[in-house]
């Protein structure tokens, strides 16, 4: 009787395991696609605006969604607002047909930071991170006294501050993000459009 009560009991934790690997499995995969997903609907948002405002690029924008992985640069780059100030920079270098190789002012944040930790930052380099993430994130300033503060900055060191800016874009720039040749099949999110970039298009 004892080894059938042990026999039951070693039964129904395997069953229990079988039925909980499954949800186990469905968790982890979450847990790594969900952040993905997230930043894929945030490009998509902020690929449709910028098609608003530059609606003669929309097409273009619109083929631009290879272009807004994120960059490993910092953990900062995980959040929605630094992320969409990011996008937000590269979508309008893409409509005006600006260089999209050059580092975001978004970009130059996180690598500030990073440097901040180890070094405190003071005149031009200060200057900069505040001319930085109002530029990238003016609507979520770190304190409410910021563009006085940034004002300062620029009264003081605003030449140093523009030399210090081209040379970090030009050093966290990324040399791949370009635009290469664009095809299209005449769908955009699995709907039929009209789109300059399909060949077999001869709608005028």
């Amino acid at each position: 009787m004892e080894t059938y009560r042990m026999s039951t009991t070693h039964t129904r934790g395997h069953q229990s395991a079988a039925a909980d690997g499954p949800a186990v499995l469905v968790a982890a995969i979450d847990a790594q696609t969900g952040p993905l997903l997230a930043v894929m609907d945030w490009a998509d948002d902020e690929i449709t605006e910028a098609s608003r405002r530059h609606p003669a690029q929309a097409d273009l924008l619109f083929h631009a969604f290879s272009l807004l992985l994120p960059r490993q640069i910092g953990a900062g780059m995980g959040t929605e607002f630094v992320y969409r100030g990011h996008v937000r920079e590269l979508l309008q270098r893409v409509a005006v047909g600006e260089d999209l190789r050059l580092a975001t002012a978004t970009e130059i944040c996180l690598t500030l930071a990073q440097v901040s930790a180890v070094t405190p930052m003071h005149g031009a380099g200060a200057g900069l991170y505040f001319r930085m993430w109002l530029a990238a994130f003016g609507d979520h300033p770190v304190r409410a006294d910021q563009p006085g503060n940034e004002r300062h900055y620029e009264h003081l060191y605003g030449a140093q501050i523009d030399e210090l800016e081209a040379e970090l874009r030009r050093k966290i720039a990324d040399p791949d993000r370009q635009l290469g040749h664009i095809a299209c099949d005449g769908c955009h999110h699995g709907r039929p459009v009209s789109c300059r970039f399909n060949a077999a298009d001869t709608t005028p």
